[in-house]
This record gives structure tokens, sequence and C-alpha cells, in this order.
């Protein structure tokens, strides 16, 4: 059960790395495109500038408590269910607050990912340096922008369900006095959903046991006579 819950907690913080290492790249990709089709930066900086706040602070701290917890198991109080609980909820927000935000802008952009390289939004900004239409590298821009949404609420619904998960967990372990619950690792802490057995109970199987007390009869001479007594 132990190695199980570990497997679980090292592919779910390793999807959100990854998750949070392409969004990352797709909203640099935003902001350099941005340079050259002029007016588009104005209205699409910020999401992708949040973006990448928020997946530089998950890949500053996540992959750590990857490997602190191979090199120590619950060593480190990076492994403690209550930080992890804290931690991983504040960044669930910031992913929600990061896709939310692009996917508002999106609704914002969608007049402008229809527009067509004739169109008066190109005039005057771009330079000779442009390689390739208008409208295929404002395209690319439009489907990246979808994409950093998505990624970011990929990463707030893992982030959420993990989180939830574990506090559940972790209260009804509490509840059953399991002792060393919150500040023990997700693999080491006693989370299982069956109950333990209280000191002193008796199991339901259980059957007393009576000593046999052998009656002894004393036997006169082999035979007992019944009547009535002669006086």
């Amino acid at each position: 059960m132990a190695s199980a819950r570990r497997i679980v907690r090292l592919t779910i913080l390793v999807t959100v790395s990854l998750f949070a290492l392409i969004s990352m790249s797709l909203a640099a990709a935003v902001i350099a495109a941005g340079s050259t089709l002029g007016p588009f930066v104005d209205i699409a900086f910020m999401p992708p500038t949040l973006a990448i706040a928020v997946a530089v602070l998950t890949l500053l701290t996540v992959p750590v408590m990857i490997v602190l917890e191979i090199v120590r198991p619950g060593t480190y109080f990076t492994s403690m269910i209550i930080f992890e609980i804290l931690w991983l909820g504040f960044l669930s927000v910031l992913w929600l607050a990061s896709g939310a935000s692009q996917a508002v802008e999106n609704v914002v952009l969608i007049g402008v990912c229809s527009l067509d390289s004739s169109d008066d939004f190109f005039d005057g900004s771009s330079d000779d340096s442009f390689d390739g239409s208008p409208d295929d590298s404002l395209r690319n821009v439009c489907g990246e922008t979808r994409a950093i949404a998505a990624f970011g609420f990929l990463n707030w619904l893992i982030l959420m369900f993990y989180t939830l998960t574990i506090m559940i967990m972790s209260c009804v372990a509490m509840s059953r006095k399991r002792g060393r619950v919150w500040t023990g690792s997700l693999a080491n802490a006693p989370l299982s959903t069956s109950a333990p057995a209280e000191k002193g109970s008796i199991p339901l199987s259980y059957q007393p046991s009576y000593p046999q007390v052998q009656q002894t009869q004393q036997h006169t001479s082999g035979s007992v006579q019944t009547g009535t007594p002669q006086v």
C-alpha cells in the first residue's frame, strides 16, 4: 500500500512539472511573437506572463519535493502531508488563476484571431525581418494561448484532486486516532481505510471456553434404592 501511494504521488508531481514546463514554453513563445505582431502584445501580454511566473514557481519546488522524497523518504518537511496540502493547494489556486485569465483573454482575442492578412491590424506593425505570412503567425499564437489556458486548468484539476484526496484520507485517519498523520509522509502515514482493532476489544469470532467440572457420583453398593425410609 505504501509503495502504491508513493508511485501515485510521483506520477502526479511529475505530470504537473511536465505540464508546467510546456505551459512556460508556450507562454514564452506568445510573448516573443507579440514583438512582431505589433498591437497584439498589448492585449496578450499579462496572461502569458502569469503563466510563466506560476510555471517557474512550480518547477522550482515540485521537482525538489520529488528528489528529496526519493533520496531520503519521509525525512524532510517537504514530504509532510500538511506541507503538501498547503503548498500544492496554493499552487492549484495559482494555476486556476493562470488558466482563467488566459481563457478570458482568449474570449477577447476571438475577433483578432479571425483576422486576415489583408486587414489593417498588421498595417505598419510588421518589419522586414518577419518570416511567414501574418495570419499564419497569428493563427499559431491563438493556438498557443488556448493551449496555455488548457494546461493551466489541467494542473489545477490534478493538484486540487490530489490535495483534497489526501486531506480527506488524513481527516478520516485522525478521526480513528491513528496517531502521527499530518507530519508523516504520504507513503508512511497510517492512511489505510480499514479500522484498527482497539486495545482490549474482543473479536467477533471469539468463543469463551469454560472449565468442565466433573461431577463425581458416589455409589454405595452399585445401585440406588428408592423408597420411603422405615423408622
